[in-house]
């Protein structure tokens, strides 16, 4: 029988690649370990630099709602109020934005903590929001105050989940700077401050404003080019030209913005009983607004007399009485 020889080299080879092999693995559980931290600290770094855009932001549209509320009166128009309480909801919103990332488990609880408040505020501003423009519009009358009161809760019940943001933060244990968080209060809790926020004065103050509520009203006024320089027969006389054109001047002077707003002319010459139409279309004015519309080249002949109609017309006008103005003229032949 032979044996196989003692090889010693072989089995200390064995004994250095096993040895290579475990050094190979503690490096790399070194390495992932060390990746893990850094990944850890880089999550948690984002988290509180987004968390502090978040709440500068929210503050931001905290102070925004507390101006808007305060000023709720017959000096304030309701395209200022839905202008502030809009911005107050994108604002709060975009907040709510910030906070769309991944991050560690070590600081699962102050993640929590902020986007649960932050998800209250940005719902009880929407509701404010809502609530306040279907006040103005007659579309909430009944439990206006109770729906208005919940919204105010969901900013109270937001405050409070940030300042148990704010008390985990400060507790946490990480190697990273953790930034001063600021306070941030939907619902301020100075002297004087409860009423800004009471769901049955801010209802009282709504229904009572005149100017918050919708009013829909357009206006017109014309001009001929050239214009009347003189009469004749009492009629104004518009000089001769080689065209004639007519202006419209179309005013939004109510509270809402208007869409499609028709414009129409008319021309009626008197000798020839023959009637002249055309029409405009405004896509849309907001409240205040004025814009001029043309009808250029009319084809009237010099030395008619005509009957000149201009009318404008959206869908509900609490006020017709300025939706048409007319003039009779002369235009002068050529001399």
């Amino acid at each position: 029988m032979s044996y196989r020889a003692y090889q010693p080299a072989r089995r200390s080879r064995r004994r250095r690649w096993l040895l290579i092999a475990l050094t190979l693995v503690a490096i790399v559980a070194a390495i992932a370990l060390l990746a893990s931290r850094q990944t850890e600290q880089r999550g948690t770094v984002e988290f509180y630099a987004a968390a502090d855009e978040a709440a500068m932001t929210h503050a931001s549209a905290a102070e925004s709602l507390y101006g808007t509320l305060e000023r709720i009166g017959p000096l304030m128009t309701r395209q200022e109020l839905t202008t502030a309480l809009s911005d107050v909801t994108t604002k709060a919103t975009a907040a709510h934005a910030f906070l769309d990332l991944e991050v560690p488990s070590s600081i699962a609880a102050s993640y929590g903590s902020i986007t649960a408040a932050s998800s209250s505020w940005v719902q009880g501003a929407t509701d404010i929001e809502r609530v306040i423009v279907g006040i103005m519009d007659g579309e909430i009358v009944t439990g206006a105050e109770a729906e208005l009161q919940s919204a105010i809760d969901l900013l109270r019940v937001g405050d409070v989940g940030y300042e148990l943001f704010q008390a985990e933060a400060s507790s946490e244990t990480t190697n990273v700077t953790i930034p001063d968080f600021g306070t941030v209060r939907y619902i301020a809790t100075g002297a004087g401050d409860g009423q800004i926020y009471d769901a049955q004065n801010l209802v009282l103050k709504i229904q009572a404003a005149y100017n918050l509520a919708p009013r829909h009203n357009v206006g017109i006024v014309g001009s001929t080019n050239p214009a009347p320089i003189g009469e004749r027969g009492g009629v104004p006389l518009v000089p001769f030209s080689e065209t004639i054109d007519v202006q419209a001047v179309v005013s939004n002077m109510g509270n809402e913005e208007e869409t499609a707003i028709t414009v129409d002319l008319e021309v009626l010459d008197v000798d020839a009983g023959e009637v002249i139409t055309d029409q405009a279309i405004i896509d849309t004015l907001v409240g205040g607004a004025s814009t001029t519309v043309m009808f250029d080249d009319l084809p009237l002949t010099p030395g008619g007399l005509y009957e000149l109609s201009l009318r404008a017309t959206i869908p509900l006008d609490n006020d017709p009485d300025n939706d048409s103005w007319s003039l009779t003229f002369i235009w002068n032949e050529e001399s």
